[in-house]
This record gives C-alpha cells, sequence and structure tokens, in this order.
C-alpha cells in the first residue's frame, strides 16, 4: 500500500473523479459526507484538511479525509459536524488501519462515526451506534404504511398539528429547497438556543461551523448541495432545516424551531412535509445521524450501524486511554456516580471546546 498525503483543493481531476466515482459505485457511501466537495468546503473555513489517497500501481484506490491535530493526531474532517467516517475506496479495497494510519504520518486516528462495516477499522472499535434513516425510495405513503403501529399514530397527530397551525395561526407552506436568508439566520438564532438552554456545546459560537454553513449552502448541483427547508405560517417562518444532499440522499443536520410554535409540534411537521416531498425532488433516504431518541425512533425506517474507536499506535496511550474508559464505567454503574457528574461534565465541556478549535 502507497498513501500520497494532499489537501483536497489539491486533488488532481483524475483524483476527483475516480473519489466520485467510488462514492457512486457503493450504496454504503451515499452521504453527502463521503463527498469530495464537504471536505473540500471544510477545507476553506480550515487549514488543518487534508486528503490521504490510497494507490494501488499508482492509481487511486481509496480516498479518506481528516484534520491534523498536534501533528500527529486526527479527527474526522468537520470535527463534532462529521455524521460519517470511512476510507471511500474502489469495492473489495483491503489494507491494514494500522499501516495506513502510520503512512499517514500519525499516531493515533480517532473517529466517532466510522461504518461500521469498513472492516480494517472493526479491531480498534470502543462501540457501535445507530443512525436512523427515512426510507422514501417507494413513496411517502408506502414509508408511513411500514411504520410500527405506535410510529404511524404519532405521523398522523403530526398532520393533525399541520392543521391546528393552518387554523389558529395561519396558512402554512413548506419550501423544500429555500433561498431566504432572513430564514437561515433564523434557524442559526433557535439553534444557538436550543444548545444554550440545553447545556450543549454550542457548535455556532465558532465562528468556522456558520463559515461552513454558508459555504455548502453555496453549493448547488446534482452531486452535492446544501439544503435550506423552511416551515412557514403565512410568511413568518417557524421551522428550518439545514442540511446537505448527495444524489438522491438527503442528510437532516439541524433543525430548529420558532420556540413560540413549541405546542404545535413545528419541527416534526416541517420533517413530515419534506418527507412528503422528497420522491417529487428525486430524494430517496433521508439520514438522521447517530443516535435514537424519541422523534428519530418514531420515524425511521431502519439504521445504519457507525462505530467509536480510535487506532493509537502509542501503546502506553493506549493502555491510559483504555484503563480511563474502565473506569469511568465503573464510576457510572457505581454509587459514585452522582457526585461524579457535575465535574464529569465540566470537563466533557472543555473537552468538546478543545475538539471545536
Amino acid at each position: 500500500m502507497q498513501v500520497k498525503l494532499t489537501t483536497p483543493g489539491q486533488l488532481s481531476k483524475v483524483e476527483r473523479a475516480a473519489w466520485a466515482k467510488f462514492q457512486e459505485q457503493s450504496p454504503e457511501f451515499d452521504s453527502p459526507y463521503f463527498r469530495p466537495e464537504f471536505s473540500e468546503a471544510v477545507a476553506t473555513v480550515r487549514d488543518d484538511v487534508e486528503v490521504a489517497v490510497l494507490l494501488e500501481d499508482q492509481e487511486p484506490a481509496g480516498f479518506f479525509a481528516f484534520q491534523r491535530r498536534k501533528s500527529h493526531q486526527a479527527r474526522p474532517v468537520g470535527g463534532r459536524l462529521s455524521d460519517y467516517q470511512a476510507v471511500v475506496g474502489r469495492p473489495g479495497l483491503e489494507f491494514d488501519a494500522k499501516e495506513f494510519v502510520k503512512a499517514c504520518g500519525l499516531t493515533v486516528a480517532d473517529f466517532d462515526h466510522m461504518l461500521a462495516s469498513q472492516q480494517p477499522f472493526k479491531p480498534f472499535h470502543r462501540f457501535v451506534d445507530r443512525s436512523p434513516y427515512l426510507d422514501l425510495s417507494r413513496g411517502f405513503d408506502a414509508y408511513r404504511n411500514a411504520l410500527r403501529a405506535s410510529a404511524r399514530t404519532a405521523m398522523r397527530h403530526t398532520f393533525r398539528l399541520s392543521r391546528k397551525i393552518d387554523r389558529e395561526v395561519a396558512p402554512i407552506r413548506c419550501e423544500m429547497f429555500s433561498d431566504d436568508k432572513v430564514a437561515f439566520e433564523e434557524l442559526l438564532r433557535w439553534k444557538s438556543d436550543q444548545y444554550d438552554a440545553t447545556n450543549v456545546t454550542n457548535v455556532f459560537a465558532f465562528p468556522w461551523t456558520t463559515q461552513l454553513l454558508r459555504e455548502i449552502w453555496k453549493q448547488q448541483n446534482e452531486s452535492f448541495q446544501g439544503v435550506l427547508s423552511v416551515l412557514y405560517a403565512g410568511e413568518r417562518p417557524i421551522a428550518a432545516h439545514f442540511g446537505m444532499r448527495s444524489g438522491n440522499v438527503l442528510h437532516w443536520w439541524f433543525p430548529a424551531y420558532d420556540p413560540l410554535y413549541s405546542t404545535y409540534g413545528a419541527g416534526r411537521v416541517l420533517l413530515a412535509l419534506v418527507a412528503q416531498e422528497c420522491n417529487s425532488c428525486g430524494i430517496d433516504k433521508i439520514d438522521m445521524g447517530r443516535g435514537l431518541p424519541a422523534y428519530k425512533s418514531l420515524v425511521m425506517s431502519g439504521t445504519t450501524d457507525v462505530a467509536v474507536g480510535s487506532v493509537d499506535l502509542r501503546p502506553v496511550a493506549r493502555c491510559l486511554r483504555n484503563s480511563w474508559r474502565q473506569t469511568r464505567e465503573w464510576i457510572r454503574n457505581s454509587p459514585l456516580y452522582r457526585p461524579a457528574r457535575i465535574p464529569g461534565r465540566i470537563i466533557h465541556r472543555i473537552s468538546e471546546w478543545i475538539q471545536f478549535q
């Protein structure tokens, strides 16, 4: 195996074409995160993005984008904003994960949304989680009918809420592909307020994240597209979502709603109306991102397995990491858990802050 390091902006036309071809050849790479355009967009707002090109007989066989930290540590391109990671390569590509990381000039490569199907990284999984999606390939009605009974009931309730907005507020309409800059700014404000209210790290407190969304919004082509969807009551935006589209896949990324309309389920109504329109727009799948909160469980058709872990070539550091994880699990299952939660949260917030730098 040979590895060539470059940047997204320095990829040749042949390399870009090979990357796009590999993504299109394998359904597991259908996410917008696996498009070269996503890595290019991140590289416009950060200066630490690199691409490792795996070569076979001097021809591109695979691509892995990452951000280099402290010269020898890698994290996913886009950091905590990345919902999928993998080596995007030709069908049947085989490589040794340790040798690959070493060839990149790295000692450690962390991942938190790695496709669990990527065999070379399986020995380094810490745990595997699920990323839910909506299967709209046979149309919205077929999707809804395939949901379990409780989910179908929840969907009916969502449409009742949409009619309630019509009656009590103003007639609603959903713009699937909006260019409303005011609604975009409202979305950022709603989402920021939501993060602050729930004590979650506010990703929009870091200038590069909002710059990235604006950069992606500029991308408007079939293979990669920034998508702003807005739910209006009359002329007023009451919910919005910003995500990415690649081919027939829409990635549900940053949804938010006006808190004044929380009792109307504005966010749920927006998702349902977008899903209803997808088939007519050539979209067969909405990917919801890792994790299964209640609202995702009620709308999902299935899940994709993604892994959290690290390829660490440092034996001592790897041992310390494993010891810390075991200690954390012991505390979580012991009487010490409650008093440890507050300092634990502080450490977690500091860690997340560092990750976004």
